[in-house]
């Protein structure tokens, strides 16, 4: 076994001094097919990319710096830039400030997560709503190590907003995430922000918990629409120190604006906060900088300063120029401290740092905010250093052919701060620990992580075993111990892999089918070299020595290979993820002579769209039959003669499509065997609705589910129901959901119906509310009926019913209210009382409204027993007589003042109190 000094995947840096080891940040993919490597220690430009964003996008590359995809938050592409598998239809935005980013599943090398975030605007429909945040799992050891999206982890969203709040509901997030590795070494935070709250999500070796640490600020940036329908608050860029203690968010408007106010772009604001990397709390919220338009926000390495990009408009919301800013973080006035680095016409764009420690900036020359074709990015090369002494280069970075946009894609940043390194992490070596940057200590205390410990300023260890381990150096200067940093490492085992394997493939891709000469898919051999263990990567050369000189596994065979002579002996050489860590053997390519298999045409079930179900496993055992195929054949099939030849993209067992030619892939005990093609028809299924909604009053419970299935020769189907039983009907008295699945026992295919039992429960009156709204007396009825929609109606059962539970003009007096859902399933009633009184009266002696008093006619039904009036400070004015003639507006024979007076009246009838108020005017 050969080794070789690197870490891998997941490294926790909490303070220290910079180094740049970190590889999984080395390659770039942005703007419209813009790339760069930073392997060689500068940026070079790359070509392939296949993103065309005008903002965000993501990337990410293993430990020793190899690309493993990138994504615009949309489509995820692969190292080879072609669709990832399963890798389309993600819920990010091409115009989304941070439309995702890539999150590492701790101790599962391998296995990373695409965290997406949709634009948040009016322009989405009901057809295409607003999606959020959601989060979808990359694993690579699919697609013969190319990777893919697992299927049934795709699009899990994330609730980032109030699911009760309307507004919150329809624009979910804005348009902000970052990440940090957590102060427990062995997870990270993902943070984004809407309204006033901070979302923290904790990735761990369990996955995304999602239930967030949610932290409430002071400002709420509540989604504000400009006359564009666009949120103005949920652009800009937010980022967390590399250090994990600070966090900054810029906001590319606050309020919607006005040409007198400065105009919506010019109410944007930065700000920034503490961020516990512990907890994931954001707390301690400051104001930097207002009425600008921020948009891309970096720390320094070390954090010792902030930088930020601001486009600045005039009063008509017209571009003027672009500021590139800096802020000393080690200040006491902060805010104070902001100095102007650069200014000009280049748009503002995103900041990122990168591993050589310097940060590079987006953004394209503008001629009134129109996009034009740009090739370059700015650089500021040494941004711990103070402004007056700052090294910045504008547009001097090259991605020719390429263009940058706004956009750059954002990283885990605490793989941009180290404080120890570590070499040899594979199982059997001797580790060596080694302290990075300036000593700043007296003493030092190291923890392996296994119980074992040493004092020693660089020591080395011998593991026991493999496994996830947690370093922890502790450093104490003049006997004070500081803050511990740690790290989790992985020491890999790479397994005994078997000195030779044969990988056969049939003949029959030229004219000569008897040649010996075929393309081979040499990932079909993965399993058996890595015992099918997800945690370890395979890669192919013609020589052992090429496996052994290619130490970055960046010159491999491709995957589909030709062989060059008959029985050709390539090598396999079996890696961890991000590990230099292998062992090699030798796999043998032999061509087998091709059986031709030609089976009869298979029958699936209409769906009713044109579209069949197929049961390929039944279909499989069919072939096997009417062609004789031994037990020990398997067959796989394709849509595509190339996917067959290659082993590659299976159809899934139960394959719904057109009617179509597909292909056939046979194997004997995993030896290629041949190859054929098969034509797939359907034949009319019974015309049976897939969904049947059933409505019914809980008063005729039970309800039987099935009965409007009719079927010739029912005894030629099957039934399975969610519930479990087999027959054809069955009866239910719960409400919710339950599926059959029609089987025709000779196809093994059928057709699912889904049934919705809504019961209708008979509303109950919950609430009366009974209000004086400008002199018109209001009724409102509550009830608790969530099931159907409530029909109402006033005094008379056999009246209008309305579906408006509000009745307005309501006159004083006794009244019955009625309600009943709309399938009739009962009816309710309850007697109200309705107060009346005028609302207000002119005591000037003119023999018109010169006395208060409450409608008490007899008509109504209604006998005061006490009434009572206070003015505005509640003070009581006056105990009036119920069957007196009314207040004349006089307290202790004064005149007063014309103002509003509030009442309290107990009504004989009910014992009830109302409570109301009146104007008096003179």
């Amino acid at each position: 076994m050969k080794t070789r000094n690197f870490l891998l995947l997941f490294v926790l840096v909490l303070i220290g001094n910079i180094t740049f080891a970190q590889k999984e940040t080395s390659n770039w993919y942005f703007g419209d097919g813009a790339g760069l490597s930073f392997n060689s220690g500068n940026p070079v430009a790359l070509n392939g990319g296949r993103v065309s964003t005008i903002e965000g996008s993501a990337s990410i590359s293993d430990r020793n710096g190899n690309l493993l995809f990138y994504t615009d938050g949309i489509t995820v592409f692969d190292r080879s830039h072609n669709s990832m598998l399963n890798g389309s239809g993600l819920k990010g935005n091409v115009s989304s400030t941070q439309s995702a980013i890539i999150i590492p599943k701790p101790a599962y090398p391998g296995i990373y997560y695409i965290f997406t975030v949709d634009k948040p605007d009016y322009f989405n429909t009901s057809n295409d709503p607003i999606e959020g945040i959601n989060y979808s799992e990359v694993d690579m050891s699919l697609n013969g190590g190319l990777g893919g999206v697992v299927p049934d982890k795709k699009n899990i969203p994330l609730i980032t907003y109030n699911p009760s709040n309307s507004l919150e509901n329809e624009f979910k997030s804005s348009e902000k995430i970052s990440a940090v590795i957590s102060g427990d070494c062995v997870s990270y935070w993902v943070v984004t922000q809407f309204t006033n709250k901070f979302y923290a999500f904790n990735v761990s070796s369990s996955g995304v918990n999602t239930s967030p640490v949610i932290s409430t600020i002071s400002n709420n940036f509540s989604p504000l629409l400009n006359e564009q329908n666009v949120n103005v608050t949920a652009g800009g860029y937010l980022k967390i120190s590399p250090d994990g203690k600070k966090m900054a968010a810029a906001y590319t408007g606050t309020s919607l604006g006005s040409p007198r106010t400065g105009g919506a772009k010019s109410t944007g604001k930065l700000f920034l906060y503490d961020f516990n990397d512990v907890t994931g709390r954001v707390s301690n919220e400051q104001l930097l900088l207002t009425s600008i338009y921020p948009y891309g926000v970096e720390f320094s390495p070390k954090t010792s300063k902030l930088y930020l990009t601001a486009n600045i408009y005039n009063s008509e919301d017209r571009f003027q120029n672009s500021e590139l800013y800096q802020f000393d973080l080690k200040s006491s006035n902060i805010p104070a401290s902001v100095k102007t680095i650069h200014t000009s016409r280049n748009v503002a764009g995103a900041l990122q740092l990168a591993i050589d420690g310097k940060i590079y900036r987006a953004g394209y020359p503008t001629d009134d905010g129109g996009y034009i074709e740009y090739k370059f990015l700015s650089v500021i090369k040494d941004p711990e250093e103070i402004a007056a002494n700052i090294n910045y280069s504008h547009n001097s970075v090259s991605v020719e052919p390429n263009d940058v946009k706004l956009g750059l894609p954002p990283f885990i940043q605490s793989l941009f701060n180290s404080d120890f390194d570590i070499e040899n992490l594979c199982f059997g070596d001797t580790t060596k620990f080694i302290i990075s940057g300036q000593k700043d200590y007296d003493t030092v205390m190291w923890d392996f992580g296994d119980g074992s410990t040493s004092i020693s300023e660089n020591p080395t260890h011998v593991y026991s075993s493999s496994g996830v381990f947690t370093v922890v150096l502790t450093k104490t200067l003049n006997g004070i111990p500081l803050d511990p940093v740690c790290k989790e490492i992985i020491i890999v085992e790479i397994p005994a892999v078997p000195n030779n394997y044969e990988l056969s493939q049939c003949d029959t891709q030229d004219s000569d089918p008897t040649d010996g000469f075929a393309e081979f898919n040499l990932q079909l051999a993965r399993d058996y070299f890595t015992n099918a263990s997800s945690n370890l990567q395979i890669f192919f050369y013609k020589t052992r020595q090429n496996a052994i000189d290619d130490e970055l596994n960046q010159n491999a065979l491709n995957n589909f290979y030709r062989n060059t002579s008959l029985n050709e002996v390539i090598y396999a050489k079996v890696t961890g993820f991000g590990s230099s860590c292998y062992n090699i053997s030798e796999l043998t390519l032999k061509t087998t002579k091709s059986e031709i298999l030609k089976p009869s045409p298979a029958t699936g079930c209409d769906l009713g769209d044109g579209t069949a179900e197929y049961n390929l496993y039944t279909i499989e055992n069919n072939i096997k039959e009417e062609l004789n195929l031994g037990a020990s054949i398997e067959l796989t099939f394709f849509e595509s003669e190339d996917d067959a030849i290659r082993g590659v993209n299976p159809v899934p067992e139960i394959f719904t499509t057109a009617p179509e030619t597909i292909y056939i892939r046979a194997t004997d005990n995993g030896k290629c065997y041949g190859f054929g093609e098969m034509t797939l028809t359907l034949i009319p299924f019974p015309d049976i609705s897939p969904f049947v909604e059933v409505s019914i009053c809980s008063s005729e419970l039970p309800v039987v589910l099935g009965t409007n299935i009719s079927l010739p020769n029912e005894s030629d189907y099957d039934f399975k129901w969610s519930t479990g039983e087999t027959s054809k009907t069955i009866t239910v008295t719960n409400d919710g959901s339950y599926s059959l699945k029609i089987t025709k026992s000779s196809l093994g295919c059928g057709k699912l119906i889904e049934y919705n039992v809504n019961i209708l429960a008979i509303p109950e009156i919950t609430d009366i509310k009974v209000e004086s709204v400008s002199g018109s007396n209001i009724v409102e009825i509550f009830t608790n009926s969530v099931s159907s929609e409530s029909l109402f109606a006033l005094d008379r059962s056999d009246g209008h019913y309305q579906t408006s539970s509000i009745f307005s003009g309501v006159t004083p007096g006794i009244h019955t209210v009625f309600a009943k859902n709309s399938s009739e399933c009962g009816l309710v009633q309850e007697e109200i009382i309705v107060f009346g009184f005028p609302i207000f009266f002119t005591p000037n002696n003119d023999g018109y409204n010169d006395l208060w008093k409450p409608i008490t006619d007899a008509e109504y039904g209604i006998t005061i027993q006490a009434l009572y009036i206070y003015d505005r400070y509640g003070k009581l004015i006056k105990q009036l007589d119920p069957d007196g003639p009314g207040w004349n507006g006089t307290y202790n024979g004064k005149d007063m003042p014309s103002d509003d007076y509030w009442f309290k009246a107990t009504i004989q009838e009910s014992n009830q109190i109302f409570n109301g108020h009146f104007t008096l005017k003179r």
